[in-house]
């Protein structure tokens, strides 16, 4: 599975590219050697900055410059580019904050976190493990695969 890198003019599309269930680290890249090595651990670098493209040494390297300014748009260029698959199963996989796997949960062991309403709507919960924050299939999430739809991604 394809795994994204991502600079710092970036961060919506890094967002959207975790919703999906894709691995993408959001970070400000400012040294060269800092980049190469994620590289070589096969990502992908996103970015809005020519002059990365421009580095001898990356020559060869997947670095994807973005062309759209519109997050939305973005995606769907990334989309289209590397050719991202949609799977339901990774769908809202991943913390969109620390980009880490979520874990499913019982409604009672998240119950005290969650707004009366959604503790009474909800019974399919998520957590981060690392930042603690919880996750459900809420109308945010019909929203966005209404847009992934009228993208042509669903």
């Amino acid at each position: 599975m394809k795994k994204f890198l991502v600079d710092s003019m970036l961060g919506k599309l890094a967002k959207w590219l975790r919703l999906l269930g894709y691995d993408t680290i959001y970070t400000d890249i400012k040294e060269p050697n800092k980049l190469k090595a994620f590289l070589e651990k096969d990502y992908i670098f996103l970015t809005r900055q020519h002059k990365w493209i421009h580095y001898r040494i990356f020559k060869h390297q997947p670095i994807y410059l973005v062309n759209a300014n519109e997050p939305k748009a973005q995606l769907a260029e990334v989309i289209k580019r590397f050719k991202l698959e949609f799977s339901p199963r990774r769908f809202c996989s991943r913390c969109v904050i620390c980009n880490v796997p979520l874990i499913e949960k019982e409604k009672e062991e998240v119950e005290i976190y969650l707004p009366e309403y959604i503790s009474h709507t909800f019974s399919y919960f998520k957590v981060c493990p690392r930042c603690k924050r919880v996750y459900w299939a809420g109308s945010h999430q019909k929203r966005m695969q209404e847009f992934l739809k009228k993208i042509g991604f669903l």
